[in-house]
């Protein structure tokens, strides 16, 4: 461990490959977010997926027997819309992207549009950008010739493969990449491994990143936004990451988590040692 545990400890939970795979739930999730509950531990899912809303992240996870609400889930998508209001003076968006994303932006009251004819009439200030399975030669014509123009580009994540029931499929970093050749403009990236959604998350939970522990199963994507945002990282090895690349990555690589678990039972306890230090020292008080 690298960094000093806080009296309190508020926790960025990754989703797939740590909370559950596909529709069935990882060994001894239910328990975790039952003991973070009864424990009053501050927790957000954190999650580079911009195509979900949050209720429906927080319905498929239910189903599954993981208690969520709407409020603790927080996608790329409603990070990039967040930044986007930050940033911009009332901008006109044109939209590549899912029903997560046009959630996100009709919740920031942020003008947007999807269609390329509509767009082309348009004065576009931002292009922003997540995974779209309806992507097609018109929309990232629209899109490059905007961000020639002088809008900015925005992708919501990095993530260029996407495990999909026909194996590995494109993700909305393949688009990005596509969008980056025809524009000549590299996008702001807001999903892990950058350090924006680790900042709208540390804003949403009102605490400091020496308060923070980021939970997640890839070391390139979870961890290194955790890192880059100065959190502190567990790694757990029940998704991406196994024992054989994390050893291959620890032998070539200096950003290294804080703490490295088997299963999520590991990360239960971390929080449990935690709960009882501070109800000791509450006690003695």
């Amino acid at each position: 461990m690298s960094k000093t545990m806080p009296n309190k400890l508020h926790a960025f939970i990754d989703l797939d490959g740590t909370m559950f795979h596909g529709s069935q739930a990882i060994d001894g999730a239910d328990r975790l977010i039952e003991c973070l509950q009864e424990w009053k531990v501050p927790y957000l899912f954190v999650t580079n997926n911009s195509t979900r809303t949050p209720q429906q992240i927080a319905a498929l996870m239910e189903k599954m027997g993981i208690q969520a609400r709407t409020e603790d889930v927080l996608t790329s998508a409603q990070a990039a819309a967040m930044f986007i209001r930050d940033h911009y003076k009332d901008p006109f968006v044109f939209m590549i992207g899912e029903e997560g994303l046009q959630q996100a932006l009709s919740d920031c009251n942020i003008r947007w549009t999807s269609d390329p004819s509509i767009a082309e009439q348009k004065q576009i200030d931002v292009v922003v950008q997540g995974l779209d399975r309806q992507f097609t030669y018109n929309k990232l014509e629209v899109a490059s010739i905007a961000i020639r123009k002088g809008a900015a580009s925005i992708v919501t994540n990095p993530d260029v493969q996407l495990p999909s029931d026909k194996g590995i499929s494109p993700g909305a970093g393949t688009i990005a990449a596509a969008i980056q050749a025809a524009s000549g403009v590299e996008p702001v990236c807001i999903g892990k491994p950058e350090a924006i959604i680790m900042q709208v998350a540390l804003k949403q939970l009102e605490c400091t990143a020496s308060e923070a522990i980021v939970v997640g199963d890839n070391l390139l994507t979870d961890i290194q936004a955790g890192i880059r945002a100065k959190c502190l990282t567990a790694l757990v090895l029940t998704g991406v990451t196994s024992k054989s690349s994390y050893a291959s990555y620890r032998e070539n690589s200096n950003d290294l988590p804080d703490y490295v678990f088997d299963n999520l039972e590991q990360v239960r306890l971390l929080f449990e040692q935690n709960y009882e230090n501070n109800d000791t020292e509450r006690a003695l008080e």
